[in-house]
């Protein structure tokens, strides 16, 4: 049995821990920059705002929501304490991100506990009375049952998907339970495989989990097969106790819609500075870089290019950094988003020299990035820039600094 504990409605919580006198309000907890909602409170989900939503559109559904810039630093916090709580019960807890949890509980001490529903309520109150964050949590034979059921009865609720006998009211068999959830609740169905099921007249999870195993494999692969074992209650996963090596590093962050084309690039190099960091910290380097853009229309637009050699550091990335970036500049009439990704990590080896570039040069771009990286892990990512990643001074900034608020020019 597996077990998703998933916080609820993570960013806005955690506002509402650091001031209690926000709790039972209409709450957007927004994106550094301001721009974007990316948790709201249940008050305000009752009035229609989703997680994604742009300000404007969700003050339209709830115009009495109170808006507040998402504290990260006390998110990472809060996240943190849960974790401590939940591997206290089990050593084989695996984070999903930020505010969600794998459990495997062939693992707890005495094993699957007789009573889930008593187990589940306990690990739920430790968490709500330590760390005052609400949590659902979802159990069931495999992780993807189990992160469906998470979802179901939140907020604080509790949900075990069994296939035969009932035990309790928590408790919902499994043809019951995926006959009552839309294709869109399937983790991993994306637009694409979304339109394939509606020309299937494929409306729920059941139908999903008794269509017919070469017709699902043929329309979505191997990874398709394996969703539709978990969707009948046969584990293909499990829980990763120790993380792999990511394949890759990002970045992205919203503002105001602005058209000044210097304030963007300073903000893009240094998204370039803080995924170099944290790409150096694993001893890592990649391969290929994305940038990305969106517009004033929140349309997005990319640019990628492969390195001829492994990288590491932010002068040899920073060239083809600039050469995406007018490529995509040219077509952009406003911008509201700017983000960098660095992919396709791969241990970071000896220096490789370039036929075209002399070796004094890669040793001297090594050694200012070992110089950047002292600085910084010791007085902090924020201590050191570039010239070019400084941010053009004027009255009222529509760029976010490096905390996410908007009107200094400080960074």
């Amino acid at each position: 049995m597996y077990c998703h504990v998933d916080a609820d409605a993570f960013f806005a919580s955690v506002l509402q821990r650091k001031d209690p006198r926000l709790r039972g309000k209409p709450l957007l907890a927004l994106g550094a920059g301001g721009g974007i909602v990316i948790a709201a409170s249940y008050p305000a989900k009752r009035k229609g705002v989703k997680t994604g939503m742009r300000l404007q559109d969700a003050k339209k559904l709830c115009p009495d929501a109170i808006a507040l810039l998402s504290d990260f630093t006390e998110a990472c916090r809060a996240s943190e304490q849960i974790e401590t709580i939940l591997q206290a019960q089990t050593a084989a807890v695996e984070q999903m991100s930020v505010d969600e949890w794998f459990l495997d509980l062939r693992e707890l001490v005495g094993g699957i506990p007789a009573d889930l529903a008593l187990w589940a309520k306990n690990v739920q109150h430790t968490i709500s009375s330590s760390v005052g964050i609400g949590m659902s949590v979802g159990i069931a034979e495999t992780k993807l049952l189990a992160k469906m059921a998470s979802e179901y009865r939140k907020p604080a609720g509790i949900t075990i998907v069994v296939e035969k006998s009932l035990h309790t009211a928590y408790c919902i068999l499994r043809t019951a339970f995926l006959k009552d959830r839309p294709v869109a609740s399937i983790p991993g169905i994306g637009r694409a495989r979304q339109v394939h099921a509606a020309s299937l007249n494929w409306q729920t999870a059941l139908d999903f989990a008794c269509t017919e195993e070469k017709t699902f494999v043929h329309l979505f692969g191997r990874p398709g097969k394996d969703l539709q074992q978990e969707l009948r209650g046969i584990p293909v996963a499990s829980v990763v106790r120790e993380s792999a090596p990511p394949k890759s590093v990002s970045r992205g962050r919203s503002f105001r819609c602005t058209r000044e084309r210097a304030d963007v690039f300073s903000m893009v190099v240094r998204h370039v500075s803080v995924c170099t960091l944290r790409m150096r910290e694993q001893h890592l380097a990649c391969r290929h870089l994305t940038l990305w853009v969106r517009d004033a229309a929140f349309r997005y637009a990319d640019a990628h290019v492969r390195l001829p050699r492994p990288m590491d550091t932010e002068d040899t990335l920073l060239p083809y950094v600039r050469h995406c970036f007018a490529r995509l500049w040219k077509h952009m009439n406003g911008c509201t988003q700017a983000g960098v990704a660095l992919c396709n990590l791969l241990p970071a080896g000896p220096a490789q020299y370039s036929l075209f570039e002399e070796p004094e040069n890669a040793d001297r771009s090594e050694s200012v990035q070992k110089t950047l990286d002292t600085v910084r892990a010791r007085f902090g990512r924020d201590s050191i820039m570039r010239a070019t990643g400084l941010q053009r001074k004027s009255s009222r900034s529509s760029l976010p600094n490096t905390f996410g608020h908007i009107g200094t020019t400080r960074d």
